[in-house]
């Protein structure tokens, strides 16, 4: 399932982690670009490079897991078909961005937050980091000329029709990126509170209520379905059965085509998302193999996609998105079957007797339990939310990645037999089964729904 690196002794940085938090707190939060005389500062830079050499000097044992082998094939096969497509050296150009602004992050964070402690505290940071965003938003909604704190940033649509929709520092400055992240970050905040005392619980219902407020501020109608989305999968996750939660999965596509076809009725720009899925898959059809090339589907069309998935499938053929829609789908079915065995365990285990070390490994198991779970209901935010825009290789989703790998990681360690659930054949059978989110569009909008 892995491959391992030499020098396998357990090892754990504390050096790398701490480099890997003031990377993600500058990353998120991004207080350097607060500031005129430091908005040009690499730090975000120096602390991925950091803790990228402290991990591989000082942290072991390193292994890469399915989900970095599939994005480390992408490399070689973007500038291939950057090559194929006319525009070589863009390919290259594409390939070192996924590499800076997806790997190596995702590789950080599934390597170094290796305890329980560790993932609250990068938790912690994207709640801070939520919150600064929506204040910011809050006060371009009331400024008079759409201006937040945070320097430069500015609401963005029709301000004289009363129309501001929040933005944020860095690549936060789109609205429905912003949307996003919040959507992620809804999980976290019922996670403390409902592992918090009364005033930990007040802090988080207080959060929960301006997470909502900032998805509302960004107008994006995917952040308001994604937040949407994640309650309802907690429902089926917690009281349906797997045959349900399935047939669920496989009907949403279909569900989500239908909504925008219904939108496009009345709304210009739905329509036009409609137009754009099909031209996705039309780019798909023509160029299998090796699509349009990464980053040319707005130069084949006129406009992004508005979906992650027909965007990639678009600009990276059958293989491309196979291995991008793996890693996804992979991260995701692996903490729905860890819900489902952790659930099946400890209702076998309630009326067992048990030793101290029983309760001490059944603490253990509860609560990386409760984290897997988490951060599960976290990706299905971006995989809803993805539906609607494209933003497939933004550097949010590979945060979150990284986080949850770790949480399997852990898992696996607690609990060895759930080894099963983390491998590479399942790796294998996740490249296929992603292919149900193209092929339900494509037959929705044959249909002409």
């Amino acid at each position: 399932m892995a491959r391992k690196f030499p020098m396998n002794q357990e090892k754990d940085s504390n050096a790398a982690f701490f480099f890997l938090f003031l990377y993600t707190a500058s990353t998120l939060i991004r207080p350097h670009e607060m500031f005129q005389a430091s908005v040009d500062w690499i730090v975000i830079k120096v602390f991925a490079i950091i803790a990228f050499c402290l991990v591989l000097v000082a942290q072991r044992p390193l292994k890469l897991y399915p989900q970095h082998w599939m994005l480390l094939a992408l490399l070689p096969f973007i500038i291939m078909s950057g090559f194929l497509n006319g525009s070589g050296m863009f390919g290259i150009e594409e390939a070192q961005q996924l590499l800076i602004s997806a790997i190596i992050p995702l590789f950080l964070m599934s390597a170094c937050i290796t305890t329980i402690k560790r993932q609250h505290i990068l938790m912690i940071v994207c709640l801070v980091a939520a919150l600064l965003m929506v204040h910011n938003g809050h006060v371009q909604q009331t400024a008079y000329e759409g201006f937040g704190w945070a320097l430069h940033t500015h609401s963005v649509g029709y301000i004289d029709l009363g129309e501001r929709r929040i933005t944020y520092l860095g690549f936060f400055n789109d609205p429905n990126d912003l949307g996003m992240f919040l959507v992620m970050n809804l999980p976290f905040a019922m996670y403390f509170y409902c592992k918090g005392k009364f005033s930990v619980k007040l802090i988080m219902l207080a959060t929960l209520c301006a997470l909502g407020y900032g998805i509302y501020l960004t107008g994006s109608r995917g952040s308001m379905l994604g937040a949407g989305g994640v309650i309802g999968i907690y429902l089926l996750v917690v009281n349906a059965g797997p045959k349900l939660f399935i047939s669920v999965v496989l009907l949403a596509p279909i569900a989500a085509t239908v909504i925008a076809s219904l939108q496009s009725s009345i709304d210009s720009s739905a329509s036009g998302r409609l137009e754009a899925w099909y031209a996705g898959i039309q780019m798909l059809m023509a160029n299998p193999i090796f699509g349009v090339g990464k980053g040319q589907f707005f130069d084949h069309h006129g406009l992004v996609a508005h979906n992650s998935y027909i965007h990639v499938a678009g600009e990276l053929g059958v293989p491309g998105y196979s291995l991008w829609g793996g890693a996804l789908i992979f991260t995701v079915l692996t903490g729905y079957l860890f819900i489902k065995a952790s659930k099946m365990k400890k209702d076998t285990e309630a009326a067992a007797s048990k030793t101290a070390i029983d309760e001490d490994k059944d603490i253990a198991f509860e609560n990386e339990r409760l984290l897997n779970k988490t951060l599960f209901f976290s990706m299905i935010g971006f995989m809803i939310t993805g539906f609607f825009i494209s933003r497939m290789f933004t550097l949010t989703l590979f945060i979150f990645m990284g986080m949850t790998i770790a949480s399997h990681i852990r898992m696996v360690k607690v609990s060895p037999e759930y080894q099963e659930y983390f491998t590479s054949t399942l790796a294998f059978r996740s490249m296929g089964y992603c292919w149900v989110v193209i092929v339900a569009v494509y037959i929705s909008l044959k249909l002409g729904l």
